[in-house]
């Protein structure tokens, strides 16, 4: 059965969104999902939350190896599309980094609060049970 597990942020424990500034200064915000049991179909991973107003202007994911063989897929996107920044990423059969490449994959300007996620979009061949999955998300933020 598929599950969404929550990433932990990197620069602080907290749970709150990256804070406002100046619409001209780039911002990123990292979190971290350790897991314990395989990956599988379906399974999300959500990132940080991005207050709406924010342009994404770019994401990176870091991941272990995810895959004993070379059967596990990768979407990266957020709520209304899962595969927006990255679609059917094979970074996650040997590990690696994958940059946003969809053609979809222009700024992003959110109209609600939300997490960049990453969905299994092919479910591993074997999964490994010890990996780590890092979100990284460059954005403008609101212009307050």
């Amino acid at each position: 059965m598929a599950t969404t597990f929550q990433a932990t942020k990197v620069s602080s424990a907290t749970d709150q969104m990256a804070g406002i500034g100046d619409g001209q200064a780039l911002k990123c915000v990292s979190s971290t999902y350790t897991g314990t049991a395989a990956l599988v179909i379906n399974d999300v991973i959500q990132g940080a939350l991005i207050q709406k107003g924010s342009t994404i202007v770019d994401v990176m994911v870091v991941v272990s190896d995810l895959d004993t063989s070379t059967g596990i897929t990768l979407d990266v996107g957020y709520g209304t599309d899962p595969d927006y920044f990255i679609a059917a990423s094979t970074v996650g059969q040997t590990g690696g980094v994958a940059r946003a490449s969809a053609v979809t994959a222009l700024p992003l300007t959110l109209t609600t609060n939300d997490t960049i996620d990453v969905l299994v979009k092919a479910a591993p061949t074997t999964g490994t049970t010890a990996f780590t999955v890092t979100i990284t998300v460059f954005f403008l933020p609101v212009n307050a």
